[in-house]
């Protein structure tokens, strides 16, 4: 047991570290002492559902990690990752905002705290994209919440720790909350703590929570006066003493915790049987932290703890446990590699315990990925990115491999919420920000960027043209599912709305732009009702447009039916060298299941809106591997080129109600030809946006489909509710229900649940202090959710219904399934309302 006290400005405050990490490297376990600076870095998300407590919790995590001096609230919008004015306003998390801080030991915790309301879903995706671990919020009240679930899923392949926040409220519930992480998220939670509270002697009678009892460290930890002193010197460490009612809680919670990792760890396994004696009490709180590190970066299990942050207990051991358990970029899973000159070739990468990640062999080679951008008044454009390999400097050459361009970027910041630092340099593992006037234009979310690490202009050094070809897969937008009619409020008006909403869609590519081709109406698409609102906010508020806004309303989207024949280049066009056969077609999901899996030779690229691919089939004269390719243009221009005309072919829309076309491809033939000496990507552009809309043109109206977006619904209701709550859904919502289940174990897998179920049962949970409350619907005994699938159409104010039919006491949650077609008894009444 290593405890220490550490001095930070002029403060002492509690931390314990084992100084030695545990390292996975190709599925061997391998040790690493804190010498290299990659091992010190942690990228971490705070993600939870809404009011969990994560903005709460990061100025904690700001303020005790001495990075603030003042916590702020969100109550009195202050605080430091919440800055936007309608963050401030609304008291929620609107976008994902990044900061830096120190942690013990020299731990640099990259942190970026992320929305939990389910309409920025794309804000947390493409954050998850680029961090290395996570940590998830839990109510101790409401246990896991629905977008806990969600977000739970699309990090499946992300170590978490979990913290159990709000232990201080009334009807908080540790024991039940850690059961529905491992019923509901299918894990195995191993507790690191446990809350420990004493008698009060106010009108409630609550006990009142005080600190926790470290289960690794064999320690009470003590908050004096939470609530009422905010301090890093309020915090007393004591061994447990054997007659403290809290000692067997502890020792059965140390036995469950070394037996759940023996499962895993055959090193642990042998010191439990042969040193130990079977006694979990004599084994090392070092070896512990190690096997929980290495079962946690193989997630295999999730660490649990607990306190609340808003009284500020509990704070200090989850810094500890995000250092301790959270990979470095050093344990980070490889991110998806691909070679858009040869889809099926691997690309190969391995980790170096001291450079991290090498590509394609090459030290020299820097990749990093833009995945989120804004706008500041002073600086202009700011690109996030996160560096994977080498070294990124200020004033390289970088090459954007996912549109060809070439351009030099100015400074290189980090950002403290909205404050930026310049630095001379992003290394492997690090998150920054690149400025300059050449990469507003030319730099969108998701691109991938590759330089030189020792040189500023090396493009011309790295081995050879295809490391140019290089990509890190990019982030999948979801489709919108709402949206809003806009109208400048004059002519005079008009350029700066468009000027407006362009920055818009580039700041959050969750936006989707298109035109009425009939009333020439600008419609902007979102994720959700408060998106729009949230986007309208902005852009009127923020930006200063003046524009005229219309109804927020369902965005439906038309399809094809049926295949469109191939289109040729005209022979006038041929005749100067340029051939291209086309076609647009139903997306085929098989055959992009079979590309994904390395089946397909062919190329695809995905357009990022409405589910829309580009396919191009494999050509024999012009083959971007070879050494020999002759033309001036490269291959990525004229895949660029091919791109961009299929954005804008299909969102001209379809025949029945001038829609944007959804989940098509447009296949190039591999016959296609282009003069060896073209310098412009110009004609191809040209030419193959003109064959896209001739082969839809030839289509008639009855190839053509209305799509609508279906949602899954969550209904959780108690069983009295139950049959109104169905009839309601079934009549009014023309939902399809698919299950009625017991909200402790919905599931899809019926496997999961039993194993998971009978994990939560077995382990050894601590005797609860705080009794339920009884009107908490997520505690009752007799609780259902009920599964379903619904037209969005018919779920808008729904939450006003489901109150009534519940008295209060329902709850929903949505979440975008797919685009489906309308059927004939519904289309004419929902083409009357578009």
């Amino acid at each position: 047991m290593i405890i220490n006290a550490i001095k930070g400005k002029g403060r002492f405050y509690y931390s314990s570290f084992f100084g030695v990490e545990r390292v996975v490297l190709n599925g061997k376990n391998q040790q690493l002492r804190w010498n290299s600076a990659l091992s010190k870095i942690r990228n971490i998300g705070i993600v939870a559902h809404i009011d969990a407590g994560k903005t709460t919790t990061t100025e904690r995590l700001l303020y005790y990690s001495g990075k603030i001096t003042r916590m702020g609230d969100v109550d009195t919008g202050d605080t430091i990752t919440d800055f936007l004015p309608q963050e401030r306003s609304r008291g929620i998390t609107i976008q994902s905002a990044a900061i830096s801080f120190p942690w013990g030991n020299n731990c640099q915790i990259n942190l970026i705290d992320t929305p939990g309301h389910a309409d920025f879903c794309f804000e947390v995706m493409r954050t998850l994209k680029i961090l290395d671990g996570c940590v998830s919020i839990l109510d101790g009240v409401a246990g896991v919440e629905s977008q806990t679930e969600k977000v739970w899923k699309l990090s499946h392949f992300l170590p978490k720790i979990c913290f159990v926040n709000k232990m201080d409220r009334m009807g908080a519930n540790f024991n039940n909350t850690v059961k529905s992480i491992a019923t509901k998220l299918h894990t195995r939670p191993i507790l690191i703590n446990f809350p420990v509270f004493e008698k009060s002697e106010n009108d409630f009678n609550e006990p009142k929570l005080i600190g926790v009892v470290d289960i690794v460290n064999q320690v009470f930890l003590k908050w004096d006066n939470p609530v009422e002193k905010v301090s890093r010197e309020n915090i007393k460490v004591t061994p447990i003493d054997p007659e403290s009612p809290h000692y067997q809680d502890m020792v059965k919670c140390r036995e469950s915790l070394v037996d759940t990792l023996t499962e895993f760890d055959e090193a642990l396994l042998s010191e439990y049987i042969d040193v130990a004696d079977g006694d979990c009490l004599k084994i090392s709180s070092q070896m512990l932290n190690n096997s929980i590190r290495t079962s946690t970066l193989n997630r295999n299990v999730t660490p649990v703890l607990s306190g609340s942050s808003f009284n500020n207990v509990g704070v200090e051991p989850l810094l500890d446990a995000i250092r301790n358990y959270l990979p470095s970029p050093l344990e980070a899973r490889i991110p998806d590699l691909k070679d858009n000159s040869n889809p099926t070739k691997e690309v190969p990468a391995k980790v170096d315990p001291k450079v991290g990640l090498i590509i394609n062999n090459d030290k020299n080679l820097c990749m990093a990925l833009a995945f989120k951008i804004i706008t500041d008044p002073i600086r202009g454009t700011m690109i996030f990115i996160r560096v994977y390999s080498g070294v990124m400097r200020n004033g390289s050459t970088i090459y954007n491999s996912t549109n060809g361009e070439k351009l030099r970027i100015g400074k290189l910041v980090k950002m403290n919420a909205d404050k930026p630092q310049e630095i001379d340099h992003l290394s492997t593992g690090e998150i920054g920000v690149l400025t300059g006037s050449s990469i507003s234009e030319n730099i969108t979310t998701g691109d991938t960027l590759i330089s030189h690490s020792a040189k500023k202009d090396g493009l011309k050094t790295l081995k050879g043209k295809n490391e140019l070809s290089l990509q890190i897969d990019p982030i999948i937008i979801p489709p919108p599912v709402f949206s809003v009619v806009l109208e400048p409020q004059t002519l005079g008006n008009k350029d700066h709305m468009d000027t407006c909403l362009n920055r818009l869609v580039t700041e959050d590519p969750s936006l989707q732009l298109s035109k009425d081709n009939e009333t020439g109406q600008t419609i902007l698409s979102g994720m959700g009702e408060l998106h729009l609102e949230i986007a309208s906010d902005k852009l009127i508020n923020d930006m200063g447009a003046k524009v005229h806004l219309g109804k927020i309303n369902v965005f439906y989207k038309e399809a094809l039916e049926d295949a469109t024949m191939w289109e040729q280049t005209t022979p006038e066009v041929e005749s100067k060298g340029y051939h291209f056969n086309i076609r647009v077609e139903p997306l085929n999901e098989n055959n992009l299941k079979n590309h994904q899996n390395g089946k397909g030779k062919d190329l695809i690229i995905p357009l990022r809106n409405d589910n829309n691919f580009v396919i191009m089939e494999p050509n024999e004269n012009f083959d971007p591997n070879s050494p020999d390719w002759k033309p001036v243009l490269s291959f990525e221009s004229i895949v660029n080129a091919i791109t961009s005309s299929s954005l804008v072919g299909l969102q001209r829309g379809g025949k029945i109600s001038n829609l944007p076309l959804f989940g098509c491809a447009i296949r190039v033939k591999g016959d296609w030809n282009i003069p060896l000496d073209a310098e412009k990507p110009t004609e191809v552009l040209n030419i193959t946006r003109s064959l896209i809309q001739d082969a839809l043109k030839k289509l008639s109206k009855d190839q053509y489909n209305v799509l609508e977006p279906i949602m899954d619904l969550n209904v959780t209701v108690n069983t009295s509710d139950m049959g109104k709550v169905s009839q309601d859904l079934t009549s009014a919502r023309n939902a399809n229900i698919l299950s009625i289940e017991d909200s402790s174990t919905t599931s899809e897998a019926i496997n999961d649940v039993i194993e998971f179920s009978n994990y939560a049962d077995n382990m050894h949970l601590p005797k609860s202090d705080l009794s339920t409350s009884s009107n908490n619907i997520s505690r009752g005994a007799n609780i259902k959710v009920i599964k379903a699938e619904v037209p969005l159409q018919n779920m808008i104010a729904y939450n006003r219904t489901l109150r009534s039919l519940t008295q209060g006491r329902g709850e929903f949650h949505m979440e975008y399934n797919s685009m489906k077609k309308i059927n004939q008894n519904r289309l004419s009444d929902i083409l009357k309302e578009i």
